[in-house]
């Protein structure tokens, strides 16, 4: 450029595009106009795009824009996932004022067409059901795991050779009192005579003894040995439960050092041995990976996921698993829980596992100390299941019905307000059916589903209010003239003028026409 002369400028008609939610195998467009507004020629070399599924069409580059001159193209989203995407475009020129960045977001969706079942509400249930301090829950709930109920793998085979069922059959013969035949078991917990290092104190916990995080000592670091120690107990429980359990989840949170210090190698091979026995005694029955979750200090979903994949265990899982937890304490909100989705998701790409179901087989608030307040507990048992649903996870099984310190939705008084909202999500969902994904404009969220008979329903709550000791905060909101009546998350129903401005808050509340 001539000494004296000065260097154009140029202007980006935005600099923050967000594409929203768009199915995936579909696109959205959005239109971006660059402008010279100097007074001299400025030449575009480059509009390089970064970030998965987005893309530029319409341009041409180099570019000349004379004085005044503008140029529209398309920035395109086009998902490859059903997950959250973030990327940019950088607009490269000889202007003074080059580079020009614009921010491009969007979620990819996979329609979920089916109705919901009652399977996907689940539950954990506390071990003193079983006692009777803890009646059975009076909510619905349509499927049941069996975790943290004495049923581990110590438990049930307490030296070489014995077996004892007493606490298994307890909870078989209940559940099938209660009309519940829908049951996961899951493996986890090592007896103390088979590990490999029995004297492990990192496997300490309440629930579980030194060196029940280690694998058995028939089974070597690279997946070889006899692993017997493994197949004759899978063969033991697998027969006497035969016909009672379908499915079957191959080991607890493993990412976690106190529930896995073993290798994946070791984890796939015990896998593959455990998919065979019990394929060979019920080719219905269906196996789950490893439950991963995010464990914290570098351990998380889409790091341990990927490696334990890449190791062969996919070919031994006929879905995959994974445990939800989010922690209010830390800022999180429950719209986090599709961000966890979206670790698994994209962990799974490109596998075996990439077009099979995925359950969420445990997950809740962690501590009720992270979340003191009745109503916040109520709308976060809401939100997370209504959330889920969308994003395709077939199953949630909140943990743990019973539990006095954590997911507690039972006090000695009866259901709390979260077990009550259990119940009403309940209600709304089951037989209901998305029409399309849930959005949010600002901090406003909704779902819209409908249900036999031409009823139409919208979930809808402000993510932005909260509740205290003196109240509960919320903002105004109008519905579609279509509703005109909204149930809480009490069972309140409140009848409405249609058109008109009802308040929402942290609480999602069930619009209908």
């Amino acid at each position: 450029m001539l000494a004296g002369v000065a260097a154009g400028q140029l202007s980006v008609s935005t600099t923050d595009i967000s594409f929203g939610t768009v199915d995936v195998g579909k696109s959205q467009s959005y239109s971006v106009t660059l402008t010279n507004t100097s007074r001299s020629t400025i030449k575009v070399s480059n509009v390089a795009v970064y970030g998965t599924g987005f893309s530029v069409e319409g341009l041409t580059t180099p570019l000349i824009l004379d004085a005044g001159k503008s140029s529209t193209f398309s920035a395109v989203f086009a998902p490859e996932t059903a997950t959250s995407s973030h990327g940019g475009l950088v607009v490269i020129s000889d202007a003074g004022d080059s580079p020009q960045r614009v921010t491009l977001t969007g979620t990819g969706w996979v329609p979920v067409s089916s109705t919901v079942p009652g399977t996907y509400m689940g539950l954990v249930l506390h071990p003193e059901v079983l006692t009777g301090r803890v009646p059975w829950p009076t909510i619905s709930f349509g499927s049941m795991r069996l975790w943290a109920t004495l049923t581990q793998w110590a438990v049930l085979n307490p030296s070489d050779g014995t077996y004892d069922w007493t606490e298994l059959d307890s909870w078989l013969d209940m559940a099938a009192e209660n009309g519940k035949t829908d049951l996961i078991y899951t493996f986890g917990v090592v007896p103390q005579w088979a590990s490999s290092k029995p004297n492990d104190q990192t496997c300490v916990s309440p629930s579980s003894a030194a060196g029940s995080c280690d694998p058995p000592y028939d089974v070597n670091p690279d997946g070889s040995g006899t692993d017997q120690i493994w197949q004759n107990f899978v063969t033991a429980l697998v027969s006497h439960a035969a016909g009672r359990i379908k499915y079957w989840e191959m080991w607890n949170e493993p990412d976690c050092p106190y529930e896995w210090n073993g290798t994946n190698a070791q984890l796939v091979r015990m896998a593959k041995d455990a998919y065979a026995i019990i394929k060979a005694s019920d080719p219905t029955s269906q196996v789950t990976t490893p439950s991963v979750v995010d464990a914290g200090s570098g351990r998380s979903i889409d790091t341990w996921l990927p490696a334990y994949l890449a190791a062969g265990g996919g070919a031994y899982a006929d879905f995959v698993a994974f445990h939800g937890y989010i922690n209010p304490a830390l800022g999180q909100q429950p719209e986090a829980i599709t961000s966890t989705v979206d670790q698994v998701t994209s962990s799974i790409t490109g596998s075996s596992l990439a077009d099979k179901a995925v359950w969420n087989t445990e997950g809740g608030w962690t501590q009720d100390s992270n979340l003191p307040n009745a109503e916040m507990e109520a709308a976060f048992v809401a939100r997370v299941y209504l959330l889920q649903w969308f994003k395709g996870i077939g199953r949630f099984y909140w943990f743990q019905y019973g539990n006095s310190t954590t997911g507690t939705l039972w006090t000695s008084s009866g259901n709390n307000a979260a077990g009550t909202a259990y119940a009403q999500v309940y209600d709304w969902l089951v037989g209901a059916t998305l029409t399309g994904p849930c959005s949010a404009a600002g901090s406003v969220w909704t779902c819209s589903f409908t249900k036999p008979g031409g009823v139409q329903q919208q979930a809808v709550w402000d993510a932005s209010q909260t509740c205290n000791n003196e109240g509960c905060t919320t903002s105004n909101y109008t519905p579609s003239s279509v509703y005109t009546k909204y149930t809480d998350l009490a069972g309140s129903v409140t009848s409405f003028a249609p058109g008109a401005t009802i308040k929402i808050g942290a609480e999602p509340v069930l619009l209908e026409n």
